[in-house]
């Protein structure tokens, strides 16, 4: 695992032409709206979803009960596009041939370190959640985890990062998630839609509930 020894800077923006492109693409759709117009519309699409997956990719959710009450795992990773460190989720693609909990079991030992068990939904089926539907099709499952702290696999996490990576993980009480995540974004960090959807849901039942 390779050890940061500088912060992260962007250095160059340019176009890039899809037959250069490695992982996402441009595309023009063509439809018809509620009237019978034929209308086309520019996205982003993955070229790399398994044949076999509902999802491009899986966002965990993970949840460690300690004395003082649920706490949650986040990460701290430099991502371009932000051109900051963003506030994540564990997060990672599904591999061809691999279900989305296997894919969330891997990604998460993978980032962190820290072996979890799926909780299973309540719901009984998954809801596909699409990231941004403005602009792209990418598509993931949000998938609760939980960390058991007294395995021995949790007692030292190791993350398996890959060339490249480098992700500080971190763990927030559920109860403070909506004032952490304002805290850190006014220390100039950048919160994923995700993570700050799910504080401001913990926020609003707080509020709705009193």
């Amino acid at each position: 695992m390779a050890v940061p020894t500088r912060a992260a800077k962007i250095i160059s923006t340019e176009l890039l032409e899809n037959k250069d492109a490695k992982w996402i693409n441009l595309v023009k759709i063509t439809y018809e709206d509620e009237s019978g117009q034929v209308r086309t519309w520019e996205a982003m699409r993955r070229s790399g979803r398994p044949k076999a997956s509902a999802v491009d990719a899986v966002q965990m959710i993970a949840v460690l009960e300690s004395p003082a009450g649920p706490e949650l795992l986040l990460e701290k990773q430099f991502r371009a596009p932000a051109g900051k460190l963003v506030i994540e989720f564990p997060a990672g693609l599904v591999d061809e041939g691999e279900s989305p909990e296997h894919a969330a079991l891997r990604e998460l030992r993978e980032e962190t370190g820290y072996v979890g068990e799926i909780v299973a939904d309540r719901g009984g089926k998954r809801p596909i959640l699409f990231s941004s539907p403005a602009s792209s099709s990418s598509s993931t499952f949000l998938i609760h985890l939980k960390i058991d702290p007294s395995k021995a696999e949790n007692q030292n996490p190791k993350p398996q990062l890959e060339d490249g990576e480098f992700i500080e993980c971190f763990w927030v009480p559920l109860e403070t998630l909506y004032d952490e995540c304002r805290k850190l974004e006014a220390q100039g960090y950048a919160i994923d839609g995700k993570v700050g959807v799910f504080a401001e849901g913990l926020e609003m039942s707080k509020t709705w509930s009193a």
